[in-house]
């Protein structure tokens, strides 16, 4: 049985309802109120008859200790409820709740926060939740009761959480907010700039770990995966921990070679993919100075390829972030423009310098919206 206490001031006393949740049970006949000033010990009592509930005049300056036991038609007395404390004992309403913070295991998220420090003692919480910075349209200033922590099941996304305590004599002012995000089913952000440096036969890869603010955004470890087909990984796919370079002895044959982040989440989109050539030789330098022009849904890529280079065909990648080629990787054989249509969007283009040894590093990035 759980007894709630919802109250308004009056001039010299506070009236309180008192509100429980009523018995399921054919025996109950009625409920009957029990009222002190200390704990267990009760001077008065009110009976409530059948209804869930009963209204209350009390004097403010003291402390009061509650419960309710239910009975039967023969006068016969259930055990009582918990016993719930209603502080009256300063005439003002409380401050904001402290040290309000949160915690994440999967999809629940468990609040925590501790009594005012300032004001008159609180007799519930109320919660306010929003998908964004002061929203409420989640949850909107819900009744906890006289509790310090309050766990519930979210979808993932991003949350904005504050509190505000309350008691007869008013609600006091909100905590200060919070940020946590629900990361069930999330994944890490994605390396990018994958490419191959070479001193013989050892390849030497190199990419940049992604940057957020979010800590959940970022890897805590690579895998590097290899295959004999784009996108494939049927020749290695392992965890290299948390560096951005790794240097691997390349046997003949040509290979497709990407990397992925991962983290306690979960494991991220791949990078770009480049190839990697065991032939001999040395994958062509970067290209550079790469140019966009056009209107409308038509671009024209500009670019220079690089001096004395052994490459022999470019790759133009788009993405819809920064060092991204989830949009497009699309080689365009060995001249130096292109030009195509898009649709209306912002793309992140950049182009990559091949040969029989490998992939470039890439050029410049372009930031282009149609």
């Amino acid at each position: 049985m759980f007894l709630l206490l919802v109250a308004a001031s009056a001039e010299a006393q506070v009236r309180v309802t008192a509100e429980w949740d009523p018995n399921t049970d054919p025996y109950t006949a009625g409920y009957r109120l029990s009222i002190g000033t200390s704990p267990g010990i009760y001077v008065a009592e009110v009976d409530a008859g059948a209804q869930p509930r009963v209204p209350l005049n009390l004097p403010p300056g003291n402390t009061y200790y509650l419960v309710v036991r239910a009975y039967n038609a023969a006068g016969q007395f259930g055990p009582p409820s918990s016993e719930v404390v209603f502080d009256l004992s300063a005439p003002s309403a409380p401050g904001a709740p402290t040290d309000f913070s949160s915690s994440i295991s999967g999809s629940r998220a468990t609040l925590t926060w501790n009594p005012p420090t300032s004001g008159g003692s609180a007799s519930q919480y109320l919660l306010y939740v929003g998908s964004a910075p002061g929203a409420a349209n989640i949850v909107n200033g819900f009744g906890l009761g006289n509790v310090q922590t309050v766990a519930g099941d979210l979808p993932q996304g991003q949350y904005y959480a504050r509190l505000q305590a309350a008691n007869a004599f008013g609600v006091g002012p909100f905590s200060p907010e919070i940020a946590f995000q629900i990361n069930s089913g999330y994944r890490p952000l994605s390396p990018t700039n994958l490419s191959a440096d070479w001193s013989g036969t050892m390849a030497t890869l190199s990419w940049l770990a992604p940057t957020s603010a979010t800590a959940a955004d970022i890897p805590s470890s690579y895998v590097v995966e290899a295959g004999t087909s784009r996108g494939a990984s049927n020749i290695a796919s392992f965890n290299v921990g948390n560096v951005t370079r790794y240097s691997v002895d390349v046997p003949p044959g040509t290979y497709f070679v990407r990397v992925r982040g991962v983290n306690a989440l979960g494991i991220s989109d791949p990078s770009n993919e480049i190839t990697l050539d065991g032939r001999g030789g040395a994958a062509p330098p970067n290209p550079h100075s790469l140019s966009a022009s056009g209107s409308g849904s038509t671009i024209t890529l500009r670019w220079i390829a690089p001096a004395g280079s052994t490459h022999t065909g470019f790759v133009i990648e788009a993405g819809s972030a920064p060092g991204r080629s989830d949009l497009a990787s699309l080689p365009v054989g060995n001249a130096t423009s292109f030009t195509t249509s898009a649709p209306p969007g912002l793309y992140y283009v950049r182009v990559r310098a091949v040969n029989s040894r490998g992939t470039s590093g890439p050029s410049n990035e372009l930031r282009i919206r149609r």
